[in-house]
């Protein structure tokens, strides 16, 4: 019975991009795939352009030329999103500092019993360390 694939698996002979850079092979480098190991872990084989061959490398280090540019697009925008997230959690920390909760501490999402504990247990931390 054959093994199905998904459209994105890269197979032998599929030309791809190093996006991080691999030992002696810069980021950027194209290579053709000379083969697919692995059952849980895939991992590749690569003849580099430069003339090198490395195997034992992550799909996570290499793309298909053909995504290749879809690919940095979507770096871009996860560190772009990453840039902004401080920004966001401060502001949503800001407003719940701004309206406690009836409940009591963390927004009213943590039950009180349980905050007790954990004041109890970082007093007999600070007790046992003094």
């Amino acid at each position: 019975m054959a093994r199905r694939r998904s459209k994105t698996a890269l197979r032998p002979g599929s030309k791809v991009v190093a996006v991080e850079a691999l030992g002696a092979v810069p980021e950027g480098t194209t290579g053709v795939v000379k083969l697919v190991d692995g059952f849980r872990w895939t991992r590749y084989w690569v003849a580099w352009d430069t003339g090198e061959w490395m195997g034992s490398i992550d799909g996570a280090s290499i793309v298909a030329v053909k995504g290749y540019e879809d690919y940095k697009r979507e770096r871009a925008e996860a560190a772009q999103r990453a840039t902004d997230a401080p920004v966001a959690v401060a502001a949503i920390g800001a407003a719940a500092d701004a309206e406690p909760a009836a409940s009591g501490g963390a927004g009213g999402r943590v039950p009180e019993h349980l905050l007790e504990r954990s004041r109890q247990a970082r007093a007999r931390v600070a007790q046992r360390s003094a």
